[in-house]
């Protein structure tokens, strides 16, 4: 007998459903105690890995930024790609505005209006009261000049009264020095006035020394603020405790024209006399202000340290004078930069008059010697023909043509026969063999 095998095609739909009603019946079967089942289990969800920070005593926690506490002018960084540095511009110097009054009366708030005068605190300078106030320390000299008690501006102390600005004004939020309305100038201090401490001076040295640095208890050659030293004093010369001597140095011989004009002495800072022995003429000092290296050998005198408050002044005849020296060795200067002329008080020469620079010819004419041939040629460009150059034409007789002023000088202070002279304005720079004039009334 033969059997023929027939193919039974079931729907996919139909065996998944019989195959999950099977496993339901074996989980019900496992239940009741009638089979082996299946039991599922959750795992358990792994955890986030957290990072240990290791915190090392003595070095800085992690994320600690040193650069925090720096403005963002001062701060390193990596990446040129792109500037980082945001010149902190409306920063100001004191910090946070403080609310300071007594109990039961009015307060100020610091830097919002500017009262009439200010109580000197510890640790108080006139730097940070015209920041604190003005909202502009480099205002210090003005502030300084409403107060003509202060024999020096470095010595202030707590319990003294400082004005900040004339009585008559308001007491509105302080701009002095921005440009904007100048609290407590008023007729004090004339427009266009110049606040200037003393760098140097051309004259003999010998007539304003004293004595020597001799030694210091430093164990080291460059001494600077802060410092004690020893001065020797020559006999014709006393001194009393807390007198303040110049510490300068002669850097050389002046001459203008084959006449001697003096030897340019820089200052290099103040020495305060703590001790004096009036026997040995031996002086104990300490350096309170350095505006170079002091050493060895260097010169004292009585000359002391002060600033210039030098307002314009008209000449009362006509000058001519030459720049003879300056305290660095330019051969061309600027703006705000101090010169010595060969003209001094026994020329005329006053604290305020103003020299103009003047020059006569064409410029570009009279630089041409260092630039070669080639400075002089113009291509010819409406020549087909290759390289055909043309020389312009110039050269005129120079005293035809009208001098023209391009740099004006201001005089510090005078010496017998020198002066020292700031320069306040230059349209290029001044040469040292500049012309400078002063005329008559201006």
């Amino acid at each position: 007998m033969k059997f023929h095998a027939k193919a039974t095609l079931v729907p996919v739909s139909l065996a998944l459903a019989a195959a999950s009603t099977l496993a339901l019946a074996q989980e019900e079967g496992a239940g009741a105690g009638q089979g082996p089942g299946v039991t599922v289990v959750q795992l358990p969800q792994a955890e986030p890995t957290v990072e240990t920070q290791v915190v090392v005593p003595g070095y800085p926690q992690p994320g600690f930024d040193p650069n925090g506490h720096l403005p963002s002018s001062s701060r390193g960084t990596t990446d040129t790609s792109r500037p980082s540095d945001g010149f902190d511009l409306g920063r100001r110097s004191e910090g946070p505005a403080s609310v300071r009054g007594s109990a039961g009366g009015s307060y100020v708030v610091e830097g919002q209006f500017v009262p009439e005068s200010h109580s000197v605190r510890r640790g108080d300078t006139l730097w940070d009261i015209s920041g604190r106030y003005h909202t502009n320390p480099y205002a210090w000299p003005q502030v300084w000049a409403l107060n003509p008690q202060l024999q020096n501006p470095h010595w202030i102390y707590p319990g003294d009264r400082i004005r900040l600005r004339d009585p008559n004004e308001g007491p509105t939020r302080g701009s002095i020095g921005l440009g904007a309305r100048q609290a407590g100038r008023g007729s004090r201090v004339p427009a266009k006035t110049i606040f200037l401490r003393d760098l140097g001076w051309v004259d003999d040295v010998e007539k304003d020394t004293w004595g020597e640095l001799v030694a210091s208890p430093e164990d080291q050659m460059l001494l600077s603020e802060g410092d004690d030293v020893y001065l020797r004093l020559s006999d014709d010369h006393d001194v009393a405790i807390g007198d303040e001597l110049t510490i300068f140095r002669e850097i050389k011989k002046v001459r203008s024209g084959g006449d001697p004009k003096g030897e340019l002495v820089t200052v290099r800072g103040t020495a305060r006399v703590d001790r004096y022995n009036p026997k040995t003429h031996m002086v104990r000092a300490r350096l309170i202000e350095s505006l170079d290296v002091v050493e060895r050998g260097d010169r004292v005198g009585s000359v002391v340290r002060r600033f210039d408050v030098v307002p314009p002044a008209s000449a009362e005849q006509d000058l001519e004078a030459k720049i003879i020296a300056a305290i660095y060795p330019y051969q061309l200067f600027g703006q705000h930069q101090v010169v010595f002329i060969d003209k001094g008080e026994k020329d005329g020469v006053k604290v305020g008059q103003r020299f103009f620079a003047v020059r006569r010819g064409d410029r570009w004419v009279q630089q041409l010697g260092g630039a070669g041939k080639l400075a002089t040629l113009r291509p010819r460009l409406q020549d087909e023909r290759p390289a055909q150059v043309d020389a312009p034409k110039f050269g005129v007789d120079e005293e035809l043509l009208p001098d023209e002023t391009y740099a004006e000088l201001r005089v510090m202070h005078v010496r017998e026969r020198t002066a020292a002279a700031l320069v306040t304005q230059a349209m290029h720079e001044v040469e040292r063999d500049a012309v400078l004039i002063s005329r008559k009334g201006l």
